[in-house]
């Protein structure tokens, strides 16, 4: 079935690779996202039934984002990294499909704190140690939720609000867009990774 922001979402860890290069564990990821794709297409067949768009194949567009090569798919989104991938397609009905996923210990968490402090994200009311990665992970699900171009370091790009966590982790990201629009991002470390969906 959907999560609660319209989305059916699907991940996937490849086999452990131990001691594999950064190349390798992202080449790995991919994969696993599009095994990813191949449950959540299933599970949406489940939920809505059989659709001519299930048995297409996934093309990009001018911007380099993902769709089903067939008029009237649903929006789709895809990610991976290191140690994980993920698909998430829209319900019917539903206009938009993004998600993202980090490493918890991605490199970059440094910077992104920083680049918080001088536009102010940083003080709102994050719940862990994790929210630059959360920031990062709910700013990129909104990139590929409007398939648009955007500066996602904070120029464009701006996290207005950040709900209380959830019993199970889960922290609500509201987002602007540059395009104007706002967006509730659903945010959750799971295991060595911060995930992050909207529609």
């Amino acid at each position: 079935m959907p999560s609660d922001g319209g989305l059916i979402v699907r991940w996937s860890e490849p086999p452990a690779l131990a001691g594999a290069n950064r190349h390798v564990l992202r080449a790995a990821g991919r994969v696993a996202s599009r095994a990813a794709l191949a449950e959540a297409i299933a599970a949406w067949r489940a939920a809505f039934g059989e659709a001519e768009w299930q048995r297409a194949p996934v093309e990009h567009d001018e911007a380099g984002a993902p769709r089903f090569a067939c008029a009237g798919a649903p929006a789709l989104a895809l990610a991976h990294t290191a140690g994980l991938g993920g698909a998430a397609i829209a319900a019917p009905g539903v206009r938009w499909a993004g998600i993202d996923a980090e490493p918890v210990a991605a490199p970059g968490a440094r910077a992104l704190r920083q680049l918080a402090q001088q536009s102010g994200e940083a003080a709102l009311a994050w719940g862990d140690n994790h929210w630059p990665l959360r920031l990062w992970c709910a700013k990129e699900a909104v990139v590929k939720a409007e398939r648009v171009p955007a500066d996602i370091l904070g120029r464009s790009l701006r996290v207005e609000s950040v709900a209380a966590a959830a019993a199970d982790g889960t922290q609500c990201v509201t987002v602007r867009s540059h395009l104007g629009r706002t967006f509730d991002v659903r945010t959750v470390v799971v295991g060595a990774h911060v995930r992050a969906e909207t529609a």
